[in-house]
């Protein structure tokens, strides 16, 4: 992610998956008349990738048309670095009041504030004041605060502090100062919200990429899965090939997004307890989902800042298809739930 580019939608907050290496080994007309449709583009301070394999008419230029529209209308909802885009103006909003947003955002917020809840907040999308303290939210200058400067805004965070009115797609923050930040969770959103265009535009077959994370739909060409590699953050270590069907992919890692000061190194991942950076064992997350791309984006970045036993924990409870790196003294090493190995290319 070039996190110098100033119309950028999450520079900083939450790290681009830099772990996932998209390896795509895509079959072109394997089956008679399909062919493999590539449309790109730039989003998000990203770029943004779409194959489509099919054997029926398809208008690449349309597509794109309707594809960039989508992300732009999700840029205007729920980016922080637009100053009037939806959630630019909620954080804005003063009055003691519900302030009425669109059900796109409202979805995105109601799904956030329930993984809040779900994660004992570990995952808030009320840490914003504390990200920006640290640097890392827009025009950051990256330094440590003092104590006194960190016990002050950790009371402007917490996703307690806010309600929500399903019968009119409102939300209410109790204190004025409140900030919410969905960038861990909107750009999986967009990822989903193009995946479900496609589908409605009658193609089965498709990728769906943003700054690395993802949605396949149907088989690839009609009739081979979509192969992937998930690769360790240092040159040259082991990967994880996974294959996928009808699932959403998501990475989060502090390998790229942090400062050091005083030779020590802080990360970008922020603890609602502390206030502080997460000192953590964990080099990244990656999560699979078959409820989209919102949930495995959100889950990695909540699994982040839980560390590597509480994660694991929470993971087998609920399921979840979960791939961790992590250290092990000088070295990285990897685990995994039984759920991802199940996608892993003959279990390795």
């Amino acid at each position: 992610m070039d996190r110098q580019n100033r119309h950028k939608f999450f520079k900083g907050i939450f790290v681009m998956p830099f772990l996932l290496s998209l390896l795509f080994f895509f079959i072109v007309a394997c089956d008679k008349g399909s062919s493999l449709y590539h449309i790109k583009g730039k989003t998000m301070g990203t770029t943004y990738n779409v194959k489509v394999s099919t054997a029926k008419e398809f208008n690449e230029k349309l597509m794109k048309e309707k594809i960039d529209e989508i992300l732009i209308r999700v840029n205007n909802q729920m980016s922080t670095y637009q100053k009037n885009s939806e959630i630019s103006l909620f954080n804005q909003f003063k009055e003691n009041s519900f302030f009425k947003v669109s059900p796109d955002f409202f979805k995105v917020a109601k799904f956030s504030l329930s993984l809040a809840h779900m994660t004992d907040g570990h995952y808030d999308p009320t840490i914003g004041p504390l990200v920006n303290l640290w640097g890392f939210g827009p025009d950051g200058k990256r330094k440590v605060p003092s104590d006194a400067k960190i016990a002050e805004v950790k009371k402007l965070v917490g996703h307690t502090k806010m309600k929500i009115n399903e019968k009119d797609f409102s939300l209410f923050k109790s204190t004025k100062d409140l900030y919410l930040d969905l960038s861990s969770s909107a750009k999986g959103f967009g990822v989903d919200k193009i995946m479900e265009f496609i589908k409605t535009s009658g193609y089965e077959s498709a990728m769906v990429e943003i700054g690395g994370e993802l949605k396949v739909s149907g088989l690839k060409a009609g009739k081979n899965l979509w192969t992937l590699a998930i690769e360790s953050p240092e040159n040259g270590g082991e990967q994880k090939i996974v294959q996928l069907k009808n699932i959403a992919m998501a990475t989060s890692g502090n390998y790229r997004n942090f400062f050091k000061e005083g030779g020590k190194r802080y990360g970008h991942t922020i603890s609602h307890v502390t206030g502080k950076p997460v000192e953590t064992r964990l080099a990244s997350v990656t999560i699979l989902s078959k409820e989209g791309c919102m949930q495995a984006d959100a889950l990695a970045t909540a699994f982040m800042s839980m560390g590597l036993d509480k994660s694991l924990k929470y993971a087998k409870k609920h399921q979840i298809a979960a791939f961790f790196i992590y250290k092990e003294g000088d070295k990285l090493v990897s685990s995994n739930t039984a759920l991802f190995n199940s996608y892993t290319l003959k279990g390795i």
